[in-house]
């Protein structure tokens, strides 16, 4: 029997074929977004209720660097999909929220992370799904707890 890859080697690739299959989703429904910017709108509009977020926070949550969101936000920002402005409390720091162009857009987008889902999942039964939900969710709080703790 030929020996399976490493755990961690099996969950990145199929991360990587879910991206690459959302992307193809994307790109079929004619989205003129990148996935970093459909990631950062996505992102936007769970962490803060479609309400603000600062710059600051997204590259936190995001885990990149403060010139790859400024430069992702300028696009959403020229595309319509955000808007940015300076704090009243701060003026240093900025705040980015979606515009309604860039809440329609999240609505899009979740149609093609539900199907993307789909495909992931389309072999297994509710039981097992829900099996690798709970699995996943504790790699998960193990991977960023060790992350974290850095």
């Amino acid at each position: 029997m030929d020996k399976l890859p490493e755990l961690g080697r099996m969950i990145s690739y199929c991360g990587h074929l879910g991206k690459l299959s959302n992307d193809q989703l994307l790109r079929q429904a004619g989205y003129d977004v990148t996935p970093v910017q459909t990631h950062l709108l996505l992102h936007l509009a769970c962490w803060t209720g479609e309400q603000e977020a600062s710059q600051r926070d997204l590259e936190r949550k995001l885990r990149l660097k403060p010139s790859t969101v400024n430069g992702i936000v300028d696009r959403l920002e020229a595309k319509g999909y955000v808007s940015r402005r300076a704090s009243p409390q701060d003026g240093r720091v900025r705040l980015v929220s979606l515009t309604e162009a860039g809440r329609s857009k999240v609505q899009d987008f979740h149609v093609i992370v539900e199907e993307t889902e789909r495909r992931f999942t389309a072999s297994l039964s509710e039981q097992e799904r829900g099996q690798l939900r709970k699995l996943l969710s504790r790699i998960i709080e193990n991977l960023e707890n060790e992350v974290n703790s850095v």
